[in-house]
């Protein structure tokens, strides 16, 4: 099935996309290292091996201590507690929601075979083609696709619980002589207050002066940046921008131009190097953190904490939190030994990007397809669920849905850079649960397409029905359909004892309301061509996007109708609001059949009638949770743009400034999300009415 699906994928995707490299073996500006790969050298570094690194307490004291000048010891979990890495029993409930994820696959075999009977038993005795027959045919494919989907989902997830990985947390002790790291901050046309926290706060970090450089690489260009970077005379601090000549690769040129210009100034170039985004501000403690993984194994190639923000407006309008990522999919990732570099935070192996032939240029997501090069190079990668450094999410509509769109786009190109990652020959050392995970990524981001393709096609099927469907079969297929969201939504509550009860309910509402723009971005990057509307796939700094409505300042906000224009018609919510209109009058429609129905039935037929009057209210009361989430979530955009929230100044999400480096940091009240009392009653009460709905439909049907 996997099979058949990759081959489905290869026939649409491929029409259009070039793609940027032609093998794993050979990068556009690879450099062949001498010797196995694995076996990074120019370590300035003294490592200490444990085979058993849970247990360590202290990887070198003593004499051994001084004689290396650091060491590395594991931080328990009552000093320094970090939520998210030190609660044993939230470890454990993230396993146990692996194994509930993994649940639903069998519901959907279940729910496929009661789909299969009931069209056999409706058209066994007459095959005329009819719409009613053309819609169930499209609609049995769409579920066999989404069932192929649904088993590489199931084996991620039981794979993961199998092999389930949480990083244990480590501090590399000492001064004199810890490894030197080259921390290149990435920048272009963000807000220089912006980049200014970045930069001090990376200046700030606990590590020694000597020890460490730090590279701003500037993409805008921005003569105000270079003034104040050059007034602040740090002897480890060094400003670049590049002269862009042709394709500039976007953020991933950035990078290899940093990487290049390292080498010019005065010393080695260090051998490890680290990644910050412009809005992305280092705890004092991020080097300390993220280095023993590095040390402890020497074919780790890049480690990556998850990120964090303290921007998120209040009650999360637009499920920008993210916590399913990092606290969910990136886990999974991890205990597949197949962790993604996320873009910030990273301290990766500098031999192990030579032996890529640096930042890969063939994606947008250019963190995570550097990664994974390094893992089909044989090297590995780590993630830590350790809060590590604090930015900012997008503060308007339109940079939020090209945020996602991008990230989309990227995971998608990942993929056919890889051939699908069906073929050993493109995945180089890949192994089979690296493969697997990241067909499974693959699947995820293509996978809108058909939950866009169900949206439009309920409806239409239950509208154009006939009276040749038995009572008894459809109500077969509603109970399936019951179980099944039912399922997930216990799923959704498995997971809120890891991210909490109104995120976990909100991640299906995202990926709901963002499918119609993953959809037309997947066509214009890779089916249409130029001429009918396609485009290529192009990155902009999240940070540098602007609609001048500012929306999220009370006293600078554009007035109402000009931002519906904006959304309704710049970014592209008249799809939402037809899905709406479409829904709706499907309901109106089917209420009328229900209201003539009962008004023509005659005595004679009564018995006839009943039966049918039935499958009328059935199929309403069948499709009435799943208008529920619909409306629920294609509203988000309509409501967010009338009721947009009124965040705060982000002067007044910082802290003080440190009087000696002049770094700052978010305030503790600003790194988590606030909820309102009345929020409770958001999307996550609309799917809770969708699941009572669904268990009283279930016990009704049982009587019928």
């Amino acid at each position: 099935m996997s099979v058949a699906l990759g081959w489905l994928l290869s026939t649409i995707l491929f029409r259009k996309f070039t793609f940027a490299q032609n093998s794993l073996t050979s990068t556009p500006n690879e450099k062949k290292p001498s010797g196995d790969p694995r076996e990074p050298t120019n370590l300035d570094s003294h490592v200490e091996h444990a085979n058993d690194e849970t247990h360590v307490r202290t990887i070198l004291d003593g004499s051994q201590a001084e004689e290396r000048g650091w060491s590395i010891r594991t931080v328990p979990p009552d000093e320094d507690p970090e939520f998210w890495a030190s609660s044993p029993w939230r470890q454990r409930a993230t396993r146990l929601s692996h194994i509930t994820g993994a649940a639903p696959v069998f519901l959907f075999l279940w729910s496929f075979y009661v789909q299969v009977w009931c069209f056999l038993d409706i058209y066994s005795n007459d095959w005329t083609l009819s719409l009613e027959m053309a819609l169930m045919g499209i609609s049995l494919c769409i579920e066999i696709l989404k069932i192929a989907l649904s088993i590489v989902d199931c084996l991620c997830r039981l794979l993961a619980a199998v092999s389930h990985v949480w990083r244990p947390r480590y501090r590399l002790m000492g001064d004199d002589d810890v490894p030197r790291v080259d921390v290149i901050i990435t920048c272009c046309n963000e807000s220089l207050d912006i980049v200014q926290d970045t930069v001090l706060g990376a200046l700030a970090i606990d590590y020694p002066i000597t020890r460490f450089r730090v590279i701003l690489t500037d993409d805008g260009a921005s003569p105000e940046l270079k003034e104040w970077a050059s007034g602040l005379k740090k002897p480890n601090l060094f400003y670049t921008a590049r002269v862009k000549q042709g394709p500039a690769g976007y953020k991933a040129g950035n990078l290899n131009h940093a990487v290049e210009f390292i080498k010019t100034l005065p010393g080695s170039p260090a051998p490890f190097t680290a990644g910050l985004d412009a809005d992305m501000i280092p705890e004092k403690k991020w080097l300390r953190s993220v280095l023993p993984h590095l040390l402890l194994d020497h074919t780790m190639g890049v480690v990556t904490p998850k990120q964090s923000f303290y921007n998120v407006p209040t009650n999360d309008p637009l499920f920008q939190s993210n916590k399913i990522s990092w606290a969910v999919a990136d886990v999974i990732r991890d205990s597949l030994d197949c962790a993604w570099n996320s873009g910030s935070g990273y301290v990766l192996r500098r031999a192990a990007l030579e032996d890529i032939g640096g930042f890969s240029t063939g994606s947008l997501t250019e963190d995570v397809y550097s990664s994974m090069l390094m893992l089909s190079k044989g090297w590995k990668s780590a993630y830590l669920a350790e809060s590590l450094q604090f930015g900012l999410v997008p503060s308007t509509y339109l940079g939020h849905i090209k945020q996602q769109t991008r990230w989309n786009i990227g995971g998608i190109q990942l993929g056919l850079n890889f051939r699908y990652y069906l073929s050993s020959s493109h995945t180089g050392r890949l192994n089979f649960k690296q493969r697997l995970c990241g067909f499974w990524s693959l699947t995820n981001a293509s996978s809108r397409i058909l939950d866009v393709a169900e949206l439009f096609m309920m409806p239409a099927l239950l509208y154009s029905h006939n009276q040749t469907r038995q009572l008894e079969t459809f109500r077969r297929f509603v109970q399936v359909s019951c179980i099944a969201s039912i399922t997930h939504w216990l799923h959704d509550c498995g997971r809120g004892w890891v991210i909490g009860y109104r995120t976990a309910m909100r991640e299906s509402g995202l990926q709901l309301y963002m499918a119609p723009y993953y959809v037309i971005a997947i066509i214009r990057s890779f089916v249409l061509p130029r001429s009918l509307g396609g485009t290529e796939p192009g990155f902009k700094a999240t940070g540098s996007i602007s609609d001048g409505l500012d929306e999220r300042c009370a006293s600078r906000r554009a007035p109402l109708c000009r931002r519906l224009k904006h959304t309704v018609f710049g970014c592209g919510v008249w799809v939402h609001v037809v899905l709406i209109i479409y829904y709706m009058s499907y309901i109106v429609s089917h209420m009328r059949r229900i209201v003539r129905h009962a008004a023509t039935t005659t005595h004679a037929a009564q018995q006839n009638g009943m039966e049918s009057q039935s499958l009328l209210w059935m199929e309403a009361a069948w499709l009435a949770p799943r208008l529920l989430k619909v409306l629920a979530t294609c509203l988000t955009p309509l409501r967010y743009t009338c009721f947009p929230p009124n965040d705060p100044a982000r002067s007044e999400l910082m802290g003080k400034r440190d009087e000696k480096t002049g770094a700052r940091y978010p305030r503790e009240s600003a790194r988590s999300v606030k909820w309102e009392a009345w929020s409770i009653l958001d999307f996550e009460v609309f799917y809770s009415i969708m699941t009572a709905l669904n268990m009283w439909l279930l016990f009704r049907t049982y009587g019928m």
